[in-house]
């Protein structure tokens, strides 16, 4: 087993390093003394070693180099608890591998840990051996299809330590959520969706066809580098522009690597879908280089692969996963609240959303001051800087708040009497997983995603909803006087184990690919 010596004082981090180890696999002795740590140098068998560069004025330290310098393959990790020019040079003089300042995460350095001790065995070139994933996500109005990615790319990591997921992806924000370990991004070029199936540079004054070519080029070196056993594409087949093609291509002739496509349970008018992706040779694209087709959705709430064709495209490879969400909905451990958390706002990731955020503001407004209920308005980071601000200035009068972005999405909800916001895939998804009241204005277009879900959802009561042009100040005026401070929750959508499923799904296929690693059983 690999060993780990930690030479560390403070007995209580220190022990949590050494548990959090313990946990990840590793053999680890805790020491808090250079003489203990001579003691444990001298019976050998350490493949790592962390210390205190301050420990006993960095006798401990100097311990730990002094044995290195006979045994170079062991890596050194500097720790202190200030970080400052002496501890910083005694590190480089012991040429540590790594400094870290306390306190830091423990499960970040056991990643850290696992990097070094997989460098030093064996070098850069055992990476291919090991399982990885690339993720795809086009990303042009919101940030659904990323939020989707990194969700599952969480659930794949944490199953399988020893996996990496890259995430390629187009969100002009880039990553505006924590990245969990052995996952990371590679952005593209950002674009912006001027109309169906029309795209264009939204940052770059380039043309159209030079942002193709930058996107078109990153993945096919990303894929031809990182060699992925699974690539799994995000909404569009082909990408933005076909720029996936020449990696789709490369993949297939170099073999070794499943491809699949993850699908919402509604992408537009099932018609025009068809008709499109017919013209645009999207179905002979799907048959030729796809493996699996992964539906985030349930068959009852609206039946995807009857609607879009997609068994006849893949015949036995289409799965239903269930609705993607890290949402937990209520039970026992989330009870439902018992409200007063007044109304939520959400755009999603802001694009296009000031219109609703507005016009719910102008309906706080039509009520008399001392009934208006609690307003919170997220308007999302992909909000221009101007609307932002005219939506602070205009929430500032009424006393609401505005906020950028909030990573208590979910707690938000679970306090809020009503959640309005637009039919986004991702908000609506999260709301009903924990029975919120909703009120859902959905997007006109380019696609009619929005419209057809905000309808289905209502049919079945999960929702309330208005069109754009009925939400008018007056109109959601009467409906936030409504507001009783005691929240009346919604049925709980179905089927919201998306994120496991969809998880274990990929999982499976690395572990057929790599049967000597372990992976982590749920509980």
């Amino acid at each position: 087993m690999t060993s780990v010596l930690i030479i560390e004082d403070e007995g209580d981090f220190g022990r949590a390093l050494a548990m959090t180890l313990v946990n990840a696999g590793f053999e680890v002795n805790l020491v808090s003394s250079a003489a203990e740590a001579r003691l444990s140098l001298a019976r050998g068998h350490v493949h790592l070693v962390c210390a205190d560069m301050a420990l006993e004025g960095g006798l401990a330290a100097a311990a730990a180099a002094t044995h290195r310098q006979g045994n170079p393959g062991i890596p050194l990790i500097a720790m202190a608890t200030k970080d400052n020019v002496a501890v910083r040079r005694r590190s480089e003089q012991y040429n540590a591998a790594a400094f870290l300042v306390k306190p830091f995460v423990p499960s970040r350095f056991a990643e850290m840990v696992t990097a070094l001790l997989r460098e030093a065995e064996s070098g850069p070139a055992a990476d291919t051996s090991r399982p990885s994933v690339m993720m795809y996500s086009h990303d042009t109005i919101g940030l659904g299809h990323m939020r989707r990615n990194s969700a599952i790319a969480a659930e794949v990591a944490d199953a399988m330590p020893s996996c990496s997921v890259l995430m390629t992806v187009g969100c002009p924000a880039g990553v505006v959520f924590d990245l969990d370990p052995g996952v990371d991004v590679v952005k593209l070029p950002s674009l912006a969706k001027a109309a169906r199936d029309i795209w264009r540079p939204s940052s770059l004054r380039v043309s159209s066809g030079m942002a193709r070519s930058l996107r078109m080029g990153i993945l096919e070196r990303t894929a031809t580098e990182l060699r992925p056993d699974v690539l799994l594409v995000d909404h569009e087949p082909g990408g933005v522009w076909s720029e996936l093609l020449p990696t789709l291509k490369t993949l297939r002739e170099s073999g070794g690597t499943e491809v699949i496509l993850g699908l919402r349970d509604i992408l537009d008018d099932p018609d025009r879908v068809k008709t499109g992706w017919r013209e645009r040779g999207v179905t002979d694209l799907i048959g030729e280089y796809y493996d699996h087709i992964l539906v985030y959705g349930d068959e009852r709430l609206y039946p995807s692969s009857n609607l879009y064709g997609l068994e006849e495209l893949a015949p036995g490879r289409v799965h239903y996963c269930g609705y993607v969400t890290t949402v937990a909905p209520p039970g026992t451990a989330n009870p439902p609240p018992a409200g007063g958390g007044g109304i939520l706002v959400s755009g999603g990731g802001g694009r296009d959303a000031f219109p609703v955020l507005a016009a719910a503001l102008e309906g706080l407004g039509r009520l008399p001051s001392g009934s208006r209920p609690a307003m919170i308005l997220v308007a999302g980071p992909l909000m221009d800087h101007e609307l932002f601000e005219t939506l602070q200035q205009r929430a500032s009068d009424l006393g609401a708040l505005v906020l950028r972005s909030t990573p208590d999405i979910p707690g938000m909800l679970r306090r809020a009497d009503l959640f309005v916001s637009m039919a986004g895939y991702n908000s609506l998804t999260e709301a009903m997983a924990v029975g919120c009241p909703t009120l859902v204005i959905p997007r006109v277009g380019p696609s009619s995603e929005q419209r057809i879900r905000a309808g289905m959802l209502a049919e079945r009561g999960l929702v309330e909803t208005l069109s754009i042009g009925d939400a008018t100040p007056d109109v959601l005026a009467r409906r936030f006087a409504r507001l009783g401070g005691t929240r009346q929750p919604r049925p709980v959508i179905p089927s919201l184990n998306g994120v496991e499923v969809a998880g274990s799904f990929i999982t499976d296929i690395l572990s057929a690919k790599h049967p000597q690693l372990p992976v982590k059983t749920v509980e």
